[in-house]
């Protein structure tokens, strides 16, 4: 009988992890702290912007260029995307220090970091006119944007063209103590096209579904599996979910069924170790970049299904 039932049990899908290095120029590791990160699936390069500088390192995680966005005239830094022809979209808002009257605006650079063009949103409801977005993604030629503090996502064409909207606090299940000052730890869209995303008032992530079916997952707690402060969440090749926890230093690995796999970080000075790890970027060949706290850099994982 005992034999029956562990061959009926369904086996966990491994995944080894990997200190591999920390992004670097010839001078050393370069020191950030909390910076806006991208990884460049397309062509195996990572984009950190830091103020008003851009780096570009490739895929050993050396720095081979630099460009400057002028935020005085286009707005502070929000996110960076790529797509496939090689263009660098940056998401920036003017703020009170800038002489700029922008708002949310979309600059495309080449790739020697020359602007090639702006635009901000069209056809935008008058319900979301205000709409102001610190998080964009590029999928399948469609820009995905979120607001962090209204839990609100619009997709729009590739020109800033209004497409759909959605709520995800109405469309979220939150008790009254976590829907109060709610917002965004983390925001993606995976391969299926789901939206991924943490609240951390919540204890939990969630994955929407494009059907509009929602699952949450996650509960507090020191120990593995449980959330302190549930942050950045993206999908590796594998289709496991990380999600990144600044209160405990961990990132948590959870399978495709959102079930607990293992967590990797832990405070310390190791190179392994993690510092309130703050965005996840997941690139190619399973790399995954972490961004931490303590001036301690970027760090660079390998994730290897086994």
């Amino acid at each position: 009988m005992l034999v029956l039932i562990a061959a009926a049990a369904p086996a966990l899908a491994g995944v080894d992890v990997g200190f591999v290095c920390r992004l670097s120029n010839f001078s050393g590791i370069l020191p950030y702290s909390d910076v806006q990160i991208h990884a460049d699936r397309y062509h195996d390069e990572v984009y950190v912007g830091e103020g008003d500088v851009v780096r570009v390192f490739n895929a050993a995680g050396m720095e081979v260029f630099e460009f400057t966005h002028d935020a005085s005239s286009l707005g502070s830094i929000l996110d960076i995307a790529t797509n496939e022809s090689g263009e660098i979209l940056i998401l920036s808002n003017c703020s009170a220090s800038t002489s700029c009257q922008n708002g949310p605006l979309v600059t495309v650079y080449n790739y020697r970091g020359e602007p090639l063009r702006s635009f901000g949103f069209s056809g935008l409801p008058e319900a979301h006119a205000a709409f102001t977005p610190n998080r964009m993604l590029y999928r399948d030629k469609k820009l995905v944007f979120a607001s962090s503090f209204a839990l609100m996502v619009i997709v729009t064409d590739a020109t800033g063209m209004y497409e759909r909207e959605i709520a995800l606090l109405s469309e979220t299940k939150l008790d009254d103590r976590a829907r109060d000052g709610a917002e965004l730890g983390g925001f993606d869209v995976d391969a299926s096209g789901a939206i991924l995303y943490t609240i951390p008032t919540a204890f939990k992530a969630f994955r929407r579904a494009p059907d509009g079916t929602a699952e949450a997952w996650g509960k507090s707690g020191s120990s593995p599996g449980n959330f302190g402060i549930a942050g950045s969440i993206t999908e590796d090749d594998a289709g496991n979910i990380l999600v990144a926890d600044r209160a405990r230093g961990v990132v948590l690995v959870f399978t495709p069924n959102l079930l607990f796999l293992k967590e990797f970080g832990s405070r310390g000075t190791r190179d392994e170790r993690l510092v309130g790890p703050g965005r996840l970027a997941m690139g190619t060949g399973g790399k995954l970049y972490v961004t931490q706290l303590a001036m301690r850099g970027i760090a660079v994982f390998s994730l290897t299904a086994n």
